[in-house]
């Protein structure tokens, strides 16, 4: 069942999807030679015969499920959602009471918190997007939330189930000194090499839960997606159910781990309006199309 919070008026604008605009919330996933930009995080190599790029880890499956309290394991699934367009209000522009504006009302988020989501729509061309605004143009919307500070979001008796880090474990007299070189267990001069410690993508930055606060709704944030991008949403990042907009029905592969126990597969706020409520400006007469910060 839904948790209530209190929702402030805000009309947030849509934004492009990329990845560096996203990367607080997850990852984005193109093909950055379309882009006419490289990845240089990206490694890639030959396959195919040679008649392939193969891109590397373009996105993090994130399982968190040993920390969850059921302590049940999750399994790797994949799910197709079939979406239909959303319903938009009209309503006059807040800086323009002379100009109508279409908006789409943020009234659910939800979370995975010991599961990363990927959603990967079928049958849309790079093309389709908020760039022209014609009867059968389908694009999707991505709408997601920072997370507040658990002390913030004690709206209820007891916060839902989160994985949390093992309490950092003090450290013995004997680990302290183990780290001396010479080692006065080992007689070692020298410590073990960095490619003996880290992994493979030791590099990379360290993926973490999300933290079991609330949704932070004052930076809550839309992007636009093109119909060749897919998305993956970090594990426990608060973000609304996929939003359709345009002509037809978008169907989305959705790859995620689940473990059947409700509370910790998705967790969900509803958001109470105080007023309008949180809508997000999709269309703004005059614009011919999205009223996004940088156009497509």
């Amino acid at each position: 069942m839904p948790v209530p919070t209190s929702a402030p008026s805000r009309r947030v604008p849509v934004e492009l999807l990329t990845q560096s605009a996203f990367e607080p919330f997850g990852t984005v996933i193109e093909n950055p030679i379309r882009l006419g930009s490289q990845r240089p995080d990206l490694e890639t190599v030959k396959a195919n015969q040679g008649t392939a790029l193969k891109y590397l880890d373009v996105t993090h499956m994130t399982n968190f499920y040993h920390m969850s309290p059921s302590r049940k394991p999750g399994a790797a699934v994949m799910n197709m959602f079939v979406c239909s367009p959303r319903k938009l209000r009209t309503a006059s522009s807040s800086s323009n009471p002379s100009s109508q504006q279409q908006l789409f009302d943020t009234t659910i988020l939800e979370r995975h918190p010991y599961t990363s989501q990927t959603f990967i729509p079928l049958g849309l061309s790079p093309e389709s997007s908020g760039a022209a605004s014609t009867p059968s143009q389908t694009y999707y919307l991505v709408i997601v939330a920072p997370t507040l500070p658990a002390a913030r979001s004690a709206n209820s008796k007891r916060p839902p189930p989160f994985p949390l880090p093992p309490p950092r474990r003090r450290r013995s007299i004997r680990d302290i000194f183990s780290r001396a070189r010479p080692s006065p267990f080992t007689n070692e001069a020298a410590p073990p090499p960095p490619s003996a410690t880290k992994g493979k993508h030791a590099g990379r930055p360290k993926l973490r839960p999300k933290g079991p606060g609330l949704p932070d709704l004052s930076q809550l944030r839309a992007f636009v997606a093109r119909g060749d991008q897919a998305v993956t949403y970090g594990a426990g990042t608060w973000h609304a159910p996929m939003v359709v907009l345009g002509g037809g029905d978008v169907d989305f592969v959705v790859v995620q781990f689940a473990n059947g126990v409700g509370i910790e597969d998705c967790q969900e706020v509803e958001l109470q309006a105080e007023g309008e409520g949180i809508a997000v400006v999709v269309e703004e007469a005059g614009e011919g199309g999205l009223g996004i910060k940088a156009k497509l």
